[in-house]
């Protein structure tokens, strides 16, 4: 059974109040307490379940300790997220403080999302549009830390200009790093042209990389060397 994720203990000075957690226990003490706060953290991974599944442990585990959780769903639906969520364990539950921001379900014909507190944009095109989601947000978080998913920036890669989809990070990344937002970035490994990748890292605060081992995996995490054994099993992803 995983382990309930670590919250900030003023008492304990590793886990510093400059973080917000992962949701895995064993990671929130590794990284003093969770992901840089506020912060625009990219996620690298192969096709799989791996990197969903950090997102998922983040999503659920700032939800529960108060924060304002907003997850873009940008190549799949809302509903298939929170499937795919329980089936590792992980029960995400929208709310007036989780709110899934749909960039997909427009594409499919969809009229109204399945979830009420679900804010729709007209497709991963839609910069402008998402960039005024993401104002708005901001606005409904004030006085409260936010944790922002985007699952996935492949799919507004693809479907953006490379000049668009940097200056739209530099602004909103800019804009929810003031609103003391931590960002989770979901990327796909090898899916995108050289130059662009090394871009996108390097317009982030820090980089997180799942390496695939077959039946297990391995996590890089920043300044330190070496890799991290960890796997994914019914209940959520635990280091091995």
């Amino acid at each position: 059974m995983a382990l309930p994720p670590l919250a900030v203990d003023e008492s304990m000075p590793i886990l510093r109040k400059t973080k917000l957690s992962t949701g895995i226990r064993e990671l929130d003490i590794m990284l003093e307490g969770g992901y840089q706060n506020p912060g625009n953290i990219l996620l690298i991974g192969p096709s799989g379940m791996e990197k969903n599944a950090f997102a998922f442990h983040f999503a659920k585990s700032s939800s529960e300790n108060g924060n304002k959780v907003f997850y873009i769903a940008t190549d799949t639906t809302p509903e298939d997220i929170v499937n795919k969520a329980s089936s590792v364990g992980i029960e995400l539950a929208s709310g007036k403080d989780f709110k899934f921001i749909d960039c997909y379900s427009s594409t499919l014909g969809t009229a109204s999302p399945p979830f009420k507190e679900t804010v729709q944009v007209s497709g991963p095109s839609a910069l402008n549009d998402l960039s005024l989601a993401i104002n708005e947000a901001i606005k409904e978080s004030a006085g409260k830390k936010m944790a922002v998913v985007f699952h996935s920036l492949s799919s507004l890669v693809l479907y953006n200009q490379k000049d668009s989809i940097l200056k739209f990070l530099q602004v909103v990344g800019g804009r929810l790093k003031n609103a003391d937002a931590t960002v989770i970035l979901l990327i796909e490994e090898g899916m995108h042209e050289k130059q662009l990748f090394a871009m996108l890292v390097h317009s982030m605060d820090s980089t997180f990389t799942i390496h695939d081992k077959g039946g297990s995996f391995e996590l890089k995490i920043p300044d330190v060397e070496a890799m991290i054994p960890m796997r994914l099993s019914p209940t959520g992803i635990g280091i091995i």
